[in-house]
């Protein structure tokens, strides 16, 4: 990152809606978090946690203060007075992109709501699993600590849903007389889902439809909707420890590079017979597990994420708890049916730095959380495009 030279407009598409909660709630965290030596680390500039939050809290009060002045004048408010705080008091830092600075690829995600049932049926065969009790996690860090040769690897980001670098594997007996066993790497998808390797263990917390278990495996939670309407939330526990690979790459030849979606993809899935369905889901050997959740989808930060203000960024490169700027182009559609837009209309929004993806890698690569159910999954599904993002 590095300062930003230009001025900022400040405009929120939202009209501020949902923001005081979730800088709340951010604030909330990164008290949790927050020791003499923590830090958030800005392009160059280091910044002590307890400052951050401190100016958070301060941004928080005229954010309140300019709300308040609202509802006793009435009318809409374009809190003038409170951009100008932000002008005043904080300086934009544009982030290292990938072609040039401030240049973010950007995509969408969002909870998805589907229908499952509790046991296997026709229509619902493909298990959500929980976490394997015989799955290990190697931790680089504690063995880079007794052997020199790692120390390279502690700094990578392996797994982007684990603060430190890690490697998932699990325990095999070793025919070897230095040691009884040995760890090899856990199964992936083709040996969980076509093999059957953790059939039989208990482990299936609902079953729901293939393909939608594997859109919602990328999405990393859900809402599974059983007969009689009873739903039960589902969100990200673990996973296999295997790349994530977009299985896009595999139907070029069936869908044009700039048709490419959500829903474009699963219009060709459905048309597979299911021995080819699942060789073309087996080209992403990554899996996710999941728990049963008491409340909204969890991000990583810990906080919840929140319609339209969350995104998810790659840890290596973004402060998390960070407060920041988008600007993107949203995509219009004439009826709720549509799965390509009709024209897309530059937007502006403050959103806060609180997930990251196992597909979001790099310093240029955004994923904003869109929300949940049927108008979400429309537009996550086909937002694709270049955006610029400041913190």
């Amino acid at each position: 990152m590095r300062p930003f030279e230009g001025r900022l407009q400040y405009f929120d598409d939202l009209a501020g809606e949902g923001l005081a909660d979730a800088i709340r709630a951010n604030i909330k965290i990164l008290k949790l978090k927050e020791s003499p030596e923590a830090t958030l680390q800005f392009g160059p500039r280091t910044l002590l946690l307890k400052t951050y939050i401190r100016s958070l809290e301060e941004l928080l009060a005229q954010f309140d203060n300019a709300s308040k002045s609202i509802l006793q004048k009435g009318g809409v408010s374009s809190f003038e007075s409170w951009k100008e705080f932000l002008e005043n008091n904080f300086e934009p830092y544009e982030i290292y992109g990938q072609k040039k600075w401030g240049d973010v690829f950007m995509t969408s995600y969002y909870v998805p709501i589907i229908e499952g049932s509790l046991r296997k049926t026709q229509r619902f065969t493909q298990p959500l699993y929980g976490v394997p009790s015989d799955m290990v996690k190697v931790e680089i860090g504690e063995f880079a600590r007794v052997n020199k040769a790692l120390e390279s690897l502690n700094g990578e980001v392996l797994e982007q849903k684990s603060p430190s670098p890690i490697l998932r594997g699990r325990l095999i007996k070793s025919s070897s007389m230095s040691a009884p066993y040995r760890v090899v790497p856990y199964f992936d998808r083709k040996e969980i889902d076509q093999d059957n390797n953790l059939q039989g263990r208990k482990l299936e917390l609902v079953w729901v439809d293939p393909i939608e278990a594997f859109f919602l495996q990328i999405q990393g939670s859900g809402i599974v909707e059983l007969p009689g309407k009873k739903q039960i939330s589902i969100g990200y526990a673990s996973q296999n420890g295997h790349p994530y690979v977009p299985i896009g790459k595999f139907l070029l030849d069936r869908i044009p590079k700039d048709q490419m979606s959500l829903q474009s993809i699963e219009r060709e899935l459905r048309k597979m017979n299911p021995e080819e369905m699942q060789s073309l889901l087996n080209q992403n050997p990554s899996y996710v597990f999941f728990r049963k959740l008491k409340s909204e989808a969890i991000a990583y930060l810990g906080t919840e994420v929140v319609d339209g203000r969350t995104i998810a960024t790659d840890t290596k490169y973004f402060p998390k708890g960070a407060l920041a700027y988008l600007e993107f182009e949203k995509p219009q559609f004439s009826n709720s049916e549509d799965t390509v837009p009709d024209s897309w209309q530059n937007s502006s929004r403050f959103v806060l730095d609180q997930d990251t993806g196992g597909a979001i890698r790099g310093p240029g690569r955004l994923d904003l959380f869109w929300g949940k159910g049927k108008e979400a999954r429309q537009v996550a599904g086909v937002m694709k495009n270049w955006g610029r993002l400041y913190y």
